[in-house]
């Protein structure tokens, strides 16, 4: 048995993914969400309407901070004349409650201590938070759940930029406005912030430790949200949580590992912070199932040391011959194919939603450390979304840049009055 077809037989292959039966089923959770019905995605609006990146303000700085996968990071930022972004004290650490569970006075605590040294220099805070909350017409989140294993119980429910503020009078009592965005918000707004190209649609989309993605949807489709005024609003689609792809065989023992095995399925079939737990119990199957021909010393790995086995590093598993190590090889690389088809067809669903101008180009603003660094993931999302949108007459253009996340933190500060 080759590994393709191993990994066939267990339901992990690419092959198993229907792209047309799976893009139907991501609009209709789309749809579901969009009009808040049961068995939706999350669909949250966001209250960023209409942002023009010609409209930029100048002049004051603002306080940016990004809470992502693994780090959480801080800067001062502002747009000079020419609208040319700058960051300034730029600091990164690890994210609070990622290896240790935090109370909620913990968590905003360490959240204020690390901004303490730029609260004297800037008043006005813009807060890239990378987990799904509730968002309100106050550009406030409340949180609904953390993810990629962050360990703060007591935090959910509460609404970040309120707390987070409370934490900094601690450090500084001047009066301040907070806006609270997802990343994938803070990547798109980022790309069309520094872009300047003309685009049909904008999505931002993230594929690191986690997974997700944002785009722009006309205001009188957000059905759950009375009274919207007409025009654009950015949507957060919280897409990990998709539950149209049918799992295989591997999924559902690292799912079920896991601390919510119910949630973000498509996230945890996919992302970074679980697709080396997939290829482990991907190699111990194969090797109980003897599709080894030596003995097979297999132990846990991160995925950020995949790439390098499958370039030739021999330490992250013990094989007895060249054939069994080239088979390893290939079960992880046909794992990567797999999660990009995913990727790819959630990213051509939302493209193919948003594209009103076939003339002009889809912008897909890409952030994420596993989609640059993960060894030919890249490749194989664009040979699958060139082969969806391409059926379709619908160009792209994957759009990347410096510090996106944090000109995209900068750039929803602009609706703060």
């Amino acid at each position: 048995m080759t590994a393709g077809e191993f990994l066939f037989s267990h339901k992990q292959s690419a092959d198993n993914v229907d792209v047309e039966r799976s893009l139907e089923r991501f609009w209709t959770q789309m749809r579901l969400g969009l009009e808040g019905r049961d068995g939706g995605l999350p669909m949250i609006p966001t209250y960023l309407r209409d942002i023009d990146r010609n409209a930029i303000k100048t002049g004051s700085k603002r306080i940016l901070i990004d809470a992502g996968g693994t780090n959480f990071r801080c800067a001062l930022g502002c747009f000079d004349d020419e609208g040319k972004v700058h960051i300034e004290q730029l600091s990164k650490s690890k994210m609070p409650a990622s290896d240790t569970e935090l109370s909620k006075e913990e968590f905003y605590g360490a959240i204020a201590s690390r901004i303490a040294p730029l609260l004297p220099q800037a008043q006005n805070i813009g807060f890239c938070f990378s987990y799904q909350v509730d968002m309100g017409q106050d550009v406030d989140g409340r949180v609904v759940m953390f993810s990629k294993e962050v360990k703060a119980p007591q935090v959910v429910g509460t609404k970040v930029g309120e707390q987070t503020l409370e934490a900094c009078r601690k450090y500084d009592a001047t009066p301040r406005k907070i806006v609270i965005l997802n990343d994938t918000v803070a990547t798109l707004l980022g790309g069309m912030a520094t872009s300047n190209e003309q685009f049909s649609a904008y999505l931002g989309y993230i594929y690191g430790t986690g997974t997700n993605v944002c785009y722009i949807e006309d205001t009188q489709n957000i059905v759950k949200v009375k009274g919207l005024p007409s025009g654009k609003m950015l949507v957060n689609t919280e897409c990990g949580n998709f539950a149209g792809f049918e799992q295989g065989d591997f999924d559902r023992t690292t799912v079920a590992r896991t601390a919510l095995p119910d949630k973000q399925l498509f996230e945890k079939m996919t992302s970074g912070k679980y697709l080396a737990d997939l290829m482990y119990e991907a190699l111990c199957v194969a090797r109980d199932e003897g599709l080894f021909e030596g003995e097979a010393r297999l132990q846990p790995f991160e995925l950020k040391y995949v790439s390098d086995f499958m370039e030739g590093d021999n330490s992250l598993c013990s094989f007895q011959n060249a054939k069994d190590l080239a088979t390893a090889r290939q079960i992880c690389d046909l794992l990567i194919l797999r999660s990009a088809k995913m990727g790819a067809i959630v990213n051509s669903a939302l493209a193919i939603a948003s594209c009103k101008d076939k003339s002009k180009p889809v912008a897909i603003v890409a952030e994420g450390t596993t989609f640059n660094k993960l060894r030919n993931y890249r490749k194989y999302f664009e040979s699958y979304l060139s082969e969806i949108l391409g059926k379709r007459g619908i160009g792209y253009k994957i759009v990347q840049g410096e510090e996106l996340n944090l000109v995209g933190t900068l750039m929803a500060t602009m609706v703060l009055k």
